[in-house]
């Protein structure tokens, strides 16, 4: 756990050759496994997403209006409407983004035969 508590500024700072790494620390590091690295994928590439288009829509569109034309009373300013139209579109990203996933899988092969 030490390796994750340690400060940030001296992790980089420290170039590999002066870094040093006792067995402890690299049993304590473990690799992501597969699905967790494309669900950070995934969300990061949502995150992106959804920030390049709520600059765009929220360019062209006052979320107060969109307020009052569906008639909603819990957002009452102009920072909560451009809150719940980013994590809208960031929903929308990753489902979009996981239907892509689900739907391009890769073809598996059947196991091969043990031979004796």
């Amino acid at each position: 756990m030490a390796v994750f508590w340690r400060p940030m500024y001296t992790v980089c700072r420290q170039t590999p050759a002066t870094r040093e790494v006792t067995s402890e620390e690299d049993s304590e590091v473990k690799d992501w496994s597969r699905d967790t690295q494309k669900l950070a994928v995934l969300s990061w590439i949502s995150f992106l997403f959804a920030s390049g288009f709520t600059m765009l829509f929220f360019a062209f569109v006052d979320p107060l209006v969109i307020v009052d034309s569906i008639n909603v009373s819990f957002i009452e300013s102009r920072n909560a409407g451009y809150a719940v139209g980013f994590l809208f579109l960031w929903a929308h990203g990753w489902i979009g983004g996981w239907y892509v996933l689900r739907l391009c899988r890769r073809k598996r092969s059947k196991p091969h035969p043990i031979r004796p």
